[in-house]
């Protein structure tokens, strides 16, 4: 649904501009210029490459492709994650550790948050020591996510300027060319206006949609880690199912509230 949402968003906002420019005059053409494009592009580029480091900047705009990416329901999961983490309560405490680690599923031990959180646990820290650290690797992982958010919101700020910054230079170029042709006014300031045109469509339609979506998609995960963190914690403790689901449904919406099936453990 995320994903269908998103291409909703884009096309039909597609399909109102085209229809905006259609039903409002038949020069469609001067509504392309390639130059005032780069001209936003480049701009917005080259100011973003001067306030972050080159390669968070390609990173960045590499994690656009993110927002095309179909996202899993968060309420689904995060039953799913409850449900697992009350089989592990089971049988940690019925057998122990290593019986534990044995029921890990493949995908499990491909997920390195889980994977971090298993070598605490095996380390032999102290319960208090593993919520320390593993919160502090969930809070880490969060703020390096959520950089590339914050560099496509910074390129959302940059692109109108670079848009009135290629108004101006068309208003000098055509002030200095038109000498007494007042008629030529209006088409040239028509022209001079595009790249605003341009810089507001990428800030608004482009760059701060996909920065917004970005940074859900990693403020989703960074809840979703708690959550574990806070039922493995109760493992560890040894708590009962029923103990288990009160205390993370605690960290959920309503809606979203896990419900054994069977309350007797």
């Amino acid at each position: 649904m995320p994903l269908i949402s998103t291409l909703f968003g884009f096309i039909g906002a597609s399909l109102l501009f085209m229809y905006a420019i259609t039903t409002s005059t038949d020069s469609y053409s001067m509504f392309l210029s390639p130059s005032s494009l780069l001209l936003v592009l480049g701009g917005t580029f080259a100011a973003t490459i001067i306030s972050y480091n080159l390669w968070d900047v390609f990173k960045a705009i590499a994690c656009m492709a993110k927002t095309l990416s179909d996202d899993k329901d968060s309420n689904r999961v995060l039953n799913k994650d409850v449900k697992k983490i009350i089989e592990w309560s089971k049988i940690y405490r019925k057998k122990g550790l290593g019986s534990w680690l044995e029921v890990l599923s493949a995908k499990d031990k491909k997920d390195k948050f889980l994977t971090y959180c298993f070598e605490m646990i095996q380390t032999g820290y102290s319960i208090e020591e593993c919520r320390y650290l593993i919160s502090a690797r969930i809070e880490a992982d969060f703020t390096r996510k959520a950089h590339p958010a914050k560099i496509l919101q910074t390129m959302a700020n940059f692109a109108p300027g670079f848009g009135m910054v290629g108004t101006i230079i068309g208003l000098i170029i055509m002030l200095d060319t038109m000498g007494g042709d007042i008629s030529a006014l209006g088409k040239g300031l028509a022209l001079a206006l595009i790249t605003t045109l341009y810089g507001v469509l990428l800030g608004q339609l482009v760059f701060k949609p996909c920065s917004t979506h970005l940074f859900n998609k990693v403020e989703g995960e960074y809840f979703r880690h708690q959550v574990i963190l806070e039922g493995i914690i109760c493992v560890l403790q040894k708590r009962d199912s029923i103990a288990i689901q009160d205390h993370i449904n605690a960290l959920l919406r309503p809606k979203a509230y896990f419900q054994l099936s069977n309350n007797k453990d």
